[in-house]
């Protein structure tokens, strides 16, 4: 199929959520994929890293690289991407961030790093990151208080003040890549992820809310499944849905929403960290798919990973066959 044949589907967000979606939509033939990824991320090696070399945050292009990445030819090179140290002072780094931090540094950019691992990794897609600057998160919350460093916003402090909004500490605009990719889009895919940290961030960014508002593509957002502890307390799918119209100025045109029901004993480990499934509290209606879209999973704890992994994931197969009906 021709390039100009092809739906032009662009994901706006950021870690594991992305990597899931990136990984089933980059089998369908009829898709021509981008990911817009965030660059406030400022936590473990991507923090460190970012604080040494002042480069973009790369974490999160480096996971939507590993999820476009050629699965045939390039297996020992996506488990090498992944890797993380465990001794010595590159304790807690990942590979992949070392390697993204070298290749900007020799090759004087971001872009040119990312597109140099792509080649890399004969990734199937481009993967593009919405500014060209870093960003520095802002979150007011609603009694008044407000919270400085994406890392700081991600702790898990069950009860926190809800966040009111989200903005960056200095002004900086959106990259000609990213402003291209979603003035080009036939469909953009927000979540799943954090809703503030991972999908949100990408909107403090000047200039990305405008396209999407203003952009004809369809807006698709894949629900979280569960909340997230300090950021997303209580919240229903609703209250979801209420914040991303609150800060991009739209609504999503299509809401993606898991109905399943999960082992009791997963739950427990999730209510453990006071984290809980997200209510279905949306309207019945054709711009609502609810299914069974998420499976369990095991996610280890690596030495030296000091993010908490989830247990529980969207099933990136189940996610190609919703954009296969909808495309």
């Amino acid at each position: 199929m021709g390039e100009s044949q092809q739906k032009k589907v662009v994901t706006i967000g950021g870690g594991t959520g992305t990597f899931v979606v990136l990984s089933g939509l980059k089998h369908i033939p009829s898709v021509s994929l981008k990911a817009v990824v965030s660059v406030a991320d400022d936590g473990g090696s991507t923090g460190r890293l970012r604080d040494g070399y002042g480069f973009l945050p790369l974490g999160d292009a480096r996971q939507a690289l590993l999820a476009l990445a050629d699965e045939n030819g390039a297996t020992l090179m996506r488990a090498l991407f992944n890797y993380r140290f465990s001794k010595g002072d590159i304790a807690g780094h990942n590979f992949g961030n070392l390697f993204l931090t070298a290749l900007t540094d020799i090759l004087g950019t971001d872009s040119e790093a990312i597109e140099a691992a792509s080649q890399i990794l004969r990734v199937e897609g481009r993967v593009v990151p919405v500014s060209d600057t870093p960003a520095t998160l802002i979150a007011e919350l609603e009694n008044g208080e407000s919270i400085t460093c994406e890392h700081n916003i991600d702790e898990r402090v069950y009860g926190r003040s809800p966040i009111k909004s989200l903005t960056a500490e200095t002004s900086i605009d959106i990259s000609h890549d990213a402003k291209d990719a979603v003035h080009e889009a036939d469909v953009l895919i927000l979540g799943p992820g954090d809703l503030y940290t991972s999908t949100l961030a990408n909107f403090v960014v000047s200039g990305l809310s405008e396209e999407v508002k203003t952009s004809k593509a369809k807006l698709v957002y894949i629900m979280n499944l569960f909340t997230k502890a300090g950021q997303t307390d209580g919240y229903s799918a609703q209250n979801h849905i209420d914040a991303i119209e609150r800060h991009i100025g739209r609504k999503p045109d299509i809401v993606v929403l898991h109905t399943g029901v999960f082992p009791e004993k997963i739950l427990k480990r999730y209510a453990d960290e006071n984290e809980f499934p997200v209510v279905d509290d949306l309207p019945e209606n054709n711009n609502i798919i609810r299914g069974v879209f998420a499976d369990v999973v095991e996610a280890q704890q690596l030495e030296g990973d000091t993010v908490p992994r989830s247990f529980i994931r969207h099933n990136p197969e189940k996610i190609s066959e919703i954009f296969k009906t909808l495309l």
